[in-house]
């Protein structure tokens, strides 16, 4: 890990060192994952105060502790206003001693995924740190650039947004020299008050680029002209679909929720890939991440075997085969009206009897209702077999289609009574995180049985 003496953060804070100054090689905001040698910042949350736990910490070995009221403390210690802003500088200190490559990655939708095929990319070409999980917010993407060493060629850090502000301020602390924005959709529009709102938010990981800079953009969105504005005076490489891109799907076979076979000509280099990640979006952040990998000169070939060795994860369309020959697609991590459309496009390739497990799209504000009405619409056009609907939001779902419909007011209804499912059956589970969807996977698991080879 890089270094960092707890006086250079308290003077980039404009505070003082108290009980006397040391060296620290990492960060944690819980103490539970304190390392030896980390500075702890404890942080009052909604639910937990860090400060509760700081002897815990010391115990688990910080080096240092980052308070936010006094403490009668002997160890080293910082106190500041704010402890985010903490974790922010500490992050932007690490990063100015990096001297590898940082890829910043955006999107309403496809983050992960690109970040994962990048990622895989990547650790073929060079030791790789990339964001954990969903450590991609204000605290989270400081605990990404805090696990830089002097030995990593690539640091691949996701930004998520809440509000307008939020991708400027993540830009700043990790200052990429290539940047990937994927998408602006409709999700969380009900947080940012309207889609321009989204469009503008992403597009500020564009904002104060350089011409040694690179920015990789999606082509068939309808923003890109203004996104490729916007970006200047950087290298633009786009991609996608549009005959005008630089990274173009030439064609694609879907072979459902197995993945997609597709040939993609990248500025006049022809690949043929193999893709285990389902559906368009797999398809489309693939693109993505060969477009980066071309930003990076990273060789072709390595390029391709990085996308096509890359597998789903849980929660984002893995597949798990269950006792009676049931298929589950475990989609339960997040849902928006876009990626739920594209998910129940793939179920329809699947061979009867189908059945979608959908729960509430979270913050879509004021079209909520309407969005669910339009998907409950779109299952009746795939002919779907069946439609399990959950939450309040949902009703508008099983209101609205021609399929079989069972509806259950929260996951909870759904774990009583959960209904029967057939003999060589495909279920699509997919909701927002806050529907918890997942737990009516691992019921699934547990009762159904994984089946063994």
């Amino acid at each position: 890990m890089l270094e960092l003496r707890l006086s250079e953060l308290a003077r980039s804070l404009g505070v003082a060192c108290e009980s006397g100054d040391t060296v620290v090689t990492g960060l944690a905001i819980d103490s539970r994952a304190v390392k030896p040698g980390d500075l702890f910042v404890a942080i009052d949350g909604e639910r937990v105060d860090g400060h509760d736990f700081i002897d815990d910490a010391l115990d688990n070995g910080a080096a240092a502790i980052a308070l936010t009221r006094p403490i009668n403390l002997a160890a080293p210690h910082i106190k500041a206003a704010d402890s985010h802003q903490v974790c922010a500088i500490y992050g932007q200190l690490i990063r100015e001693r990096f001297n590898g490559s940082v890829i910043g990655i955006t999107g309403s939708a496809g983050k992960t995924t690109t970040k994962s095929f990048l990622e895989s990319i990547c650790g073929l070409a060079g030791t790789t740190i990339a964001t954990l999980g969903n450590q991609n917010n204000e605290l989270g993407v400081p605990l990404t650039l805090a696990r830089l060493s002097a030995d990593p060629a690539f640091a691949i850090v996701e930004m998520g947004a809440a509000q307008r502000g939020d991708i400027a301020y993540l830009k700043l602390m990790t200052a990429p020299q290539v940047v990937v924005l994927l998408n602006a959709l409709e999700a969380h529009v009900g947080r940012f008050g309207s889609p321009e709102a989204i469009v503008e938010t992403k597009g500020e990981i564009l904002d104060d680029l350089t011409s040694s800079d690179t920015a990789i953009l999606n082509a068939d969105q309808s923003h890109f002209s203004a996104w490729h504005l916007r970006a200047a005076p950087a290298r633009i490489i786009s991609f996608g679909e549009s005959s005008t891109a630089d990274v173009q799907l030439v064609d694609v076979i879907d072979r459902g929720f197995d993945g997609s076979d597709i040939v993609v000509d990248a500025m006049g280099i022809r690949m043929s890939l193999c893709l285990s990640i389902p559906g368009k979006g797999g398809v489309t952040n693939a693109l993505a991440a060969i477009a980066a990998a071309m930003a990076l000169d990273i060789d072709a070939s390595l390029t391709a075997q990085g996308i096509e060795t890359l597998s789903p994860v849980e929660g984002r369309g893995n597949t798990l085969r269950l006792d009676k020959g049931i298929r589950l697609i475990d989609d339960s991590y997040n849902a928006s009206p876009s990626s739920v459309m594209a998910a129940l496009d793939t179920l329809k390739l699947a061979r009867p009897p189908r059945t979608a497990v959908l729960a509430d799209m979270l913050e879509l504000g004021d079209d909520g209702p309407d969005y669910h009405r339009e998907v409950g619409r779109h299952l009746s056009d795939l002919g779907i077999e069946r439609v399990i609907a959950v939450g309040e939001l949902s009703a508008h779902i099983s209101d609205n289609c021609a399929s079989n419909t069972l509806h259950f007011a929260t996951t909870d209804q759904l774990l009583a009574d959960r209904p029967d499912f057939f003999q060589d059956e495909t279920i699509l589970v997919k909701g927002s995180r806050g529907m918890q969807l997942d737990r009516f996977v691992t019921s699934m698991k547990a009762s159904a049985g994984e089946a063994t080879c």
